[in-house]
């Protein structure tokens, strides 16, 4: 390549560069703009912030807020310069709402066009205000211990709280103070322990913070029984077949004075299990007088309180005996008929006449089997000497029926001597 050749080619390229950069320069691209969270956040101010890329070309830019996403207010247009790389903007803005959610976006432009970024909003502060209270229903009542609970906005600034509790509405005792920050309702709690069983305590949330003092509403809840367990009497016992039994005890424990009991029942053979036939409540001290009944066959009684704190007594088993009935006939100078009706049926059973010596002892001297009679009964018939001397008879029925019933002894007749 010749000198000259390879001066003209260079002198080319230069002009070709130089065309180039003033076709750019005569046609830049629209800046880039993005908006950032808003920072310095008060009552009525905040910094609006944002990045601007000039694209290589004279660019201006301006914040747009509101209240809205339509905006409204705009900051006054500024310099961002006309390079080729990003570069970060803030302008302040006052005279805002307090506790109020803005929107803003960033507009630049320069000579290729408008950028107007994506919408972001914040919120301006609070005015400062005592907390937000507000007494819930206490937690897991036991008879000693409950939680208390309430709802707390600490409204942006440091907060205390306690709850008050006591016998009555001048309460008198004290949580330990507990603390929460922010803005928002949320729920807080305290423990409390050593209350009295069955017991009604009034409570309330008391919070604090720099502005002032603000107590809930007053609440109220009742701790729980406390029975530990029940005494059981049963008299009579045995009874005899349809009579009732009377059960006389107390139920123990803190906080029992009027506690509802159930009487448990089962009848022999006690295969349904237990059934409830009645309940009633117990004195002040916890004591109770109580008849269950009619009883027809062996029973199992036992007494459950119709508490939280369920206590039981101890089974007791009622022994039931046949009822048997007696009259006497004559049988001429040397005997009389002993007959009559035993219920309830019990084809099984033995009768035995008994005599009462002088020493007082029932001694046996005459026995039968019954024999069927309609409606449940069984009866018997039976021959006895008289004595030489006067003396008393009665006549003892053994049912013989696998422990449904015990044996039944009828009244105490007396016989002249022979």
């Amino acid at each position: 390549m010749t000198p000259r050749l390879l001066a003209l080619l260079l002198a080319i390229a230069v002009l070709t560069g130089a065309l180039a950069a003033s076709a750019g320069a005569a046609n830049p691209e629209p800046p880039a703009a993005t908006t950032s969270a808003a920072t310095e956040i008060t009552l009525n101010g905040a910094t609006l912030n944002a990045t601007v890329d000039p694209q290589g070309a004279a660019t201006t830019y301006r914040f747009e807020y509101g209240t809205s996403d339509s905006y409204g207010l705009a900051t006054a247009e500024k310099d961002a310069g006309s390079g080729d790389n990003p570069v970060k903007v803030s302008v302040p803005v006052t005279g805002l709402t307090s506790d109020t959610t803005y929107h803003l976006r960033i507009v630049a432009t320069n000579a290729a066009g408008i950028t107007r970024s994506s919408d972001r909003t914040f919120r301006t502060l609070p005015t400062a205000r005592a907390p937000a209270v507000s007494t819930s229903s206490a937690g897991s009542v036991k008879a000693n211990t409950t939680t208390l609970r309430g709802s707390l906005d600490p409204r942006s600034q440091k907060t205390t709280y306690r709850f008050e509790f006591g016998l009555t509405k001048s309460y008198g005792a004290t949580t330990p103070d507990g603390s929460a920050e922010g803005s928002g309702s949320r729920t807080v709690t305290a423990p409390i322990t050593g209350l009295t069983p069955y017991t009604t305590y009034h409570y309330r949330l008391v919070a604090t913070n720099a502005t002032g003092t603000t107590r809930g509403g007053d609440r109220s809840f009742r701790t729980l029984r406390a029975p530990t367990s029940i005494t059981l009497g049963a008299t009579a016992n045995p009874i005899t077949w349809g009579d009732k039994v009377t059960l006389t005890g107390q139920v123990l424990g803190s906080g029992v004075g009027g506690t509802s009991v159930a009487v448990q029942r089962s009848d022999f053979p006690f295969a349904r299990g237990f059934w409830v036939p009645k309940s009633f409540s117990v004195k002040s001290d916890g004591r109770f007088t109580t008849t269950v009944g009619p009883l027809w066959e062996t029973t199992r009684l036992q007494l459950v309180t119709r508490s939280t704190n369920v206590a039981t007594s101890p089974i007791a088993q009622i022994a039931v005996r046949v009822r048997v009935g007696v009259r006497r006939s004559s049988a001429g100078r040397r005997g009389v008929i002993l007959a009559g009706a035993i219920r309830p049926a019990v084809p099984q059973a033995r009768v035995s006449v008994q005599r009462r010596t002088l020493a007082g002892v029932w001694v046996r001297i005459a026995g039968a089997r019954v024999t069927a009679l309609p409606g449940n009964r069984s009866r018997y018939r039976i021959l006895a000497r008289r004595a030489r001397r006067a003396s008393e008879v009665r006549v003892v029925v053994l049912p013989n029926d696998g422990g449904a019933h015990d044996a039944g002894i009828s009244r105490t007749l007396q016989l002249r001597r022979r």
